[in-house]
């Protein structure tokens, strides 16, 4: 048995076999999209394909939080079998959702006061998050308590550099997670723009280049620039855009590092929009330009 059972949510946007095969415990948040919500299941009831092809319909998809019943759910199955857990969540700068987990905490904290129940504010997003959670999987599954496990991740948070570019600040600004005067600067012809995550865990518009060409490149230069060990595993994510996602991993391959892509999920889509490309990385502290 381990020792502590790991909670996170779905907006680190693995599959469902990386969940079940490393018992790791994901709590859903929804989307809304075409007069159906749906909890994010890793695009098993609607493929990420289809998705993001309803957003390039010009269908809108709204989000919302995971519920506290589940969090209370996840969490009292873990209390009753005798183990502390341990919840990473997605940055409370973008969401309620790590608010609830923590809601969940303090209710049910009192009621096993021979258990720990531990809440991290990821301060990050989508393949972001998921390096911390797999860090944090490694710890657990090495023996660390989950106290040890929390504190380690807490130091290492703001080391996980966020580089984000996207093909429409549109989607961005009608979700409420940047500010009409960011979108405005972003939506002028052939401009893309660079998107960071700030020390809060918020979206920050920091550059923009010419051309989708140029924004994948500076993509790779910075990744480059800004990783703290070539030797680490940078997290491709995108937005139903495959060949660009190739791109950039081609690109990082010439320096010599090696990548992995996944699609990012409904939940975040719904902010990003299609064409939304990232890296993801241990660096240095986080310093948007």
């Amino acid at each position: 048995m381990y020792p502590f059972t790991l909670v996170t949510d779905s907006t680190i946007d693995e599959t469902a076999s990386y969940f079940s095969q490393n018992d790791i415990k994901c709590v859903p948040l929804a989307f809304t999209i075409d007069n159906r919500t749906i909890e994010e299941d890793c695009g098993q009831t609607v493929s990420f394909h289809q998705f993001y092809d309803l957003l390039r319909q010009g269908k809108q998809s709204s989000t919302s939080q995971a519920k506290l019943d589940t969090f209370l759910t996840v969490f009292r199955e873990a209390l009753d079998a005798g183990q502390d857990v341990l919840y990473i969540g997605f940055s409370s700068g973008l969401s309620g959702t790590f608010h609830a987990g923590c809601m969940a905490r303090d209710e049910l904290a009192p009621l096993y006061p021979d258990r720990k129940i531990f809440c991290v504010d990821s301060l990050a997003a989508t393949g972001g998050e998921y390096l911390l959670v797999d860090k944090a999987r490694e710890m657990r599954d090495s023996g660390c308590s989950a106290e040890v496990t929390a504190t380690a991740i807490e130091q290492m948070r703001l080391h996980v550099i966020h580089l984000v570019t996207v093909d429409d600040l549109g989607h961005l600004h009608r979700g409420g997670r940047l500010s009409k005067t960011s979108a405005v600067v972003g939506s002028l012809l052939g401009i893309k723009p660079l998107i960071w995550v700030d020390n809060e865990g918020k979206l920050s518009v920091c550059g923009k280049v010419r051309g989708r060409q140029k924004a994948i490149q500076y993509l790779a230069d910075r990744t480059i620039r800004e990783m703290s060990d070539k030797k680490q595993t940078v997290r491709i994510c995108h937005g139903d855009c495959p060949e660009d996602a190739q791109k950039l991993a081609d690109l990082l391959k010439q320096s010599g590092v090696q990548s992995d892509i996944r699609y990012i999920g409904t939940v975040i889509g719904s902010h990003t929009g299609p064409g939304v490309l990232t890296t993801f990385f241990f660096g240095g502290d986080r310093k948007p330009e």
